[in-house]
């Protein structure tokens, strides 16, 4: 179950506070829950959140707080509005469905004279895309804190979760699933594998993990995947990754993907990865018969 402080040694008393009451935080937010979990965590710990909601984060309401929604074509101006705001410190967090296509939108004029180094940061994959978007704010005086600098009790302590034993079989999938998730992190392709104790049975690609998810689902449900052969997933800390940005992360909506797709358990990257909700993530496992299970890697070491 819940351990009331991680194995890392990190609590909630270790979050980032500010220098005096009241000092702005910039939360650059995306879609999901974690943005608001963050601004709501934010507030309590004494900061005043500044709500800059892009991408899915515009479908959210921000009503709590103050904030601005920007289409793509208006990214150029979040620094004018950080700055009238005195941001000093941001964070990014949420997710970001699809990639703009800044050769087809109308930008704005301050977008328009950040186009040639937009155009260069969007080459790459999500991690070589994230480091180039932080060193853009770094680059005009930002500092860029990570999602769990504000709240590190959503970090995932090493151990599991949930009271589900694991066998044999558990153990070798999983080893499996990390072996292959380490290496497709190397590559910047995306953090998550699912595998059995026998084979390697999808690899996360652009689609994201849900629909990985939904894959494995439909090729259980055509037979592909025997009944007797229990599968888990993966998601694995890039060993190339800036802790900072886009950790592997879980939710309660990953726990019933993972039960629809009749996996036995989930594993992540012990104290870097995140459970949105980790109390109620790990009640909904243990009613779905998964476990959650936080493995323990040394920084760069192939689990091979």
């Amino acid at each position: 179950m819940l351990p009331s402080q991680h194995a890392s040694g990190v609590s909630a008393n270790a979050a980032l506070t500010p220098m005096r009451p009241g000092e702005r935080l910039g939360i650059i937010a995306g879609g999901g829950t974690l943005p608001a979990i963050i601004a709501h965590e934010a507030e309590r710990l004494g900061w005043r959140p500044f709500i800059v909601a892009i991408a899915d984060g515009r479908d959210a309401s921000w009503d709590e707080w103050e904030s601005v929604s920007l289409t793509w074509g208006q990214t150029g101006n979040v620094f004018a509005h950080l700055r009238r705001r005195g941001v000093s410190k941001l964070v990014f967090s949420g997710t970001i469905s699809v990639r703009p296509d800044y050769r087809s939108i109308l930008p704005s004029l301050q977008t328009l004279r950040m186009l040639p180094e937009i155009l260069r940061m969007t080459r790459g994959g999500d991690d070589s895309l994230i480091r180039a978007v932080a060193g853009t704010f770094e680059r005009r005086g930002f500092e860029v804190v990570s999602v769990q600098a504000i709240s590190p009790t959503l970090l995932l302590p090493a151990g599991n979760l949930t009271n589900r034993p694991l066998s044999e079989r558990h153990h070798e999938a999983i080893h499996r699933a990390q072996r292959a998730a380490t290496r497709l992190g190397l590559l910047d392709i995306g953090q998550a594998v699912v595998a059995s104790a026998d084979r390697v049975i999808a690899l996360e690609g652009i689609e994201g993990t849900k629909e990985m998810l939904l894959r494995v689902a439909d090729l259980r449900g055509r037979g592909r995947i025997g009944a007797s052969e229990p599968c888990v997933l993966f998601k694995a800390f890039k060993p190339q990754q800036d802790a900072r940005f886009d950790l592997p992360s879980i939710g309660t909506e990953t726990i019933r993907q993972a039960q629809e797709a009749g996996l036995a358990g989930i594993a992540m990257s012990a104290n870097r990865s995140l459970v949105i909700e980790p109390q109620r993530v790990a009640e909904e496992a243990e009613a779905a018969g998964l476990f959650v299970l936080g493995i323990e890697t040394a920084l760069g070491e192939d689990p091979s």
